[in-house]
């Protein structure tokens, strides 16, 4: 009789267990089986006070319902990925950085300062080939640097000695030259000394150029002119000028014989370069070689080369 009135107390009338005579039962004990739901009393977890659930005895909001996720620490955090979403830095968050770790992209132009890159530019070292456009400052390129590309301009002085091919002269004071490129100047100032051939209609030559003249082409093309000034009034003031491939100096006529190239009114073949009228004859300067202190000769001239 008393295990029948055992089983009384723990199996009610209408067959549900008390549960205040339910003992304390280990969840290891629950492995399989169900109960039904109207022969289960309502439990206390008190009751519960060793072992596991299964995981397939226990809902997921039975869970979650307990699990603070809002003090998580991130230490808990041991596999997979935060979602980027989920992330929100701000800048005392970011630990420093090494540029070392920063092996790809390109840094915005806004990131950067114009001292952060040109403190690591030397520009005393700089390949001109870098520059491509705008325009070196005048007070930046020395002279050197421009005159090394500058073909080189021939300079030169000296001295020379005229001749003539009849007639004696001495070099009173010198006959000189400058040469400056593609221009020779002469300068004399001579004496005669005597003239031979005093009557002659041959053409007066002056020989001894320093420099032979331009090659134009053509023997009778003047490359070449100026002013020669002896003594009496056949030949006063003459014009001497210089032909092609030339080293010799010859005159315009003055005196009587000018006639034979302007008073005629009309073009004629003595005007002609290549007509021995067109020039000054030994006998124009018979004046001029008067042997005596007066016979004193000047002559400049510039010309081509």
């Amino acid at each position: 009789m008393t295990k029948a009135r055992d089983l009384a107390n723990v199996i009610s009338g209408s067959g549900t267990l008390n549960a205040n005579v339910i003992p304390a039962l280990p969840a290891s004990k629950i492995t399989s089986g169900t109960l039904g739901a109207d022969r289960v009393p309502d439990l206390a977890t008190s009751k519960i006070t060793s072992g596991t659930f299964a995981d397939a005895r226990l809902s997921s909001s039975s869970v979650t319902q307990h699990v603070d996720l809002t003090a998580l620490s991130a230490s808990n955090l041991t596999s997979g990925t935060v979602p980027s979403a989920r992330l929100s830095l701000g800048a005392s968050d970011i630990p420093a950085l090494a540029t070392s770790k920063i092996t790809s992209g390109t840094f915005d132009d806004a990131r950067l300062s114009s001292s952060s890159i040109t403190q690591h530019v030397d520009l005393s070292n700089l390949n001109a080939s870098n520059l491509t456009s705008g325009s070196i400052p005048n007070a930046r390129v020395p002279s050197g640097a421009v005159t090394q590309h500058v073909s080189a301009v021939t300079n030169t002085t000296g001295t020379w000695t005229p001749s003539f091919n009849s007639g004696s002269i001495s070099i009173t004071h010198g006959a000189r030259y400058q040469r400056i490129g593609d221009m020779v100047k002469v300068f004399m100032y001579i004496r005669s000394t005597s003239l031979v051939n005093y009557n002659s209609n041959s053409v007066m030559v002056m020989s001894g150029l320093p420099i032979t003249s331009r090659n134009t082409g053509s023997t009778y093309d003047l490359v070449g002119v100026g002013t020669f000034q002896g003594r009496g009034s056949y030949g006063a003031m003459v014009q001497a000028v210089v032909r092609s491939n030339s080293t010799q100096v010859r005159f315009i006529k003055s005196g009587q014989d000018i006639s034979l190239m302007s008073d005629t009114g009309t073009y004629s073949s003595q005007m002609k370069l290549t007509n021995i009228n067109h020039y000054g004859t030994i006998r124009n300067f018979h004046s001029a070689f008067d042997n005596n202190n007066n016979s004193h000769m000047i002559m400049e001239l510039t010309y081509l080369v």
